[in-house]
């Protein structure tokens, strides 16, 4: 086997039996070299006899205990990855025929880039409806795109050099205060560190979206996401010293995405209300110009 096209796997998973039997069944349908990575929070609902039950050489079973922190399994896959790409694979995702095919391709003909991510399907749950989230694109000064306007990287869609992520000494955040979105703070890291970005503009994968667990946790996601902009703000961004003007901006357009998804998802359209009127009082300048944007693409597009 060889180790410059074996693809490294990295799956997460607690208590998703049914859903993760269809992420192996889509990994074992590639044509590429590639071993599994399956790291188990203790799961209660037959996750290790499914896994076994495989008898797949090529799929490495591992329990840890991650206290809730998705980064702590993702971070023992990548000590434990053989392969010198790592894919990351959320348990109740998964990928179509030609991913690994696809993506080999584009490393053969781009050597250069750190990271190759590609378009999702993507469902919500109990919904047949489908539509695709195109991500990127890849701009020169990346990491100040990422920091001011938001992530644009899915975790499952996304194949990392290894020897970037070892020479760089990156891993996903496991700190609590960061749980739902160390993914973003991992791609921050990637962009700042100068990785370079491909992505490929066709869905190769498909992510679940579990709308009523998302609904309840939209407080805590948003707070989750302020923690991690202000780690960057305050200790790794070097673009600017003018932080107050940074926060405001930044403050703005979270208020405004946490309003519409108040709206989206729990229809809760006073809360909304409220949470604008909180951030006009500190940011109205910024959340004017945020939701002058937002509305200048909704009707353009």
């Amino acid at each position: 086997m060889n180790p410059k096209f074996l693809f490294s796997i990295v799956i997460p998973t607690y208590n998703q039996c049914d859903y993760l039997e269809i992420a192996i069944n889509s990994v074992l349908d590639q044509k590429e070299n590639y071993e599994i990575i399956i790291i188990d929070n203790y799961s209660t609902d037959g996750t290790e006899r499914l896994v076994k039950s495989f008898n797949n050489k090529n799929i490495n079973y591992f329990k840890i205990k991650n206290e809730g922190v998705i980064g702590t399994s993702r971070n023992l896959g990548i000590n434990y990855a053989k392969g010198s790409w790592i894919a990351f694979l959320d348990s109740d995702d998964f990928w179509f025929k030609d991913k690994l095919e696809t993506v080999e391709k584009f490393i053969k003909a781009n050597p250069s880039f750190d990271v190759i991510t590609n378009d999702e399907e993507i469902i919500y749950e109990g919904s047949k409806n489908k539509t695709v989230w195109k991500y990127g694109p890849f701009t020169k000064n990346f990491y100040k795109k990422l920091l001011l306007d938001g992530n644009c990287i899915s975790t499952s869609a996304s194949v990392v050099k290894k020897s970037f992520l070892d020479q760089h000494n990156i891993f996903f955040s496991e700190k609590k205060t960061f749980a739902s979105v160390e993914d973003y703070d991992f791609f921050l890291n990637l962009a700042l560190n100068g990785a370079k970005f491909k992505f490929i503009h066709t869905p190769l994968g498909r992510h679940l979206y579990h709308k009523k667990s998302f609904s309840r946790n939209l407080e805590r996601h948003h707070n989750a996401l302020k923690e991690v902009l202000l780690y960057h703000l305050e200790n790794k961004q070097r673009f600017t010293k003018n932080l107050e003007s940074l926060k405001k901006r930044i403050n703005a357009n979270i208020s405004i995405n946490y309003a519409l998804a108040e709206i989206q998802y729990n229809k809760n359209i006073i809360k909304a209300f409220k949470i604008l009127i909180k951030s006009f009082a500190i940011n109205h300048f910024y959340l004017i110009e945020r939701i002058i944007k937002k509305l200048y693409i909704r009707l353009r597009f």
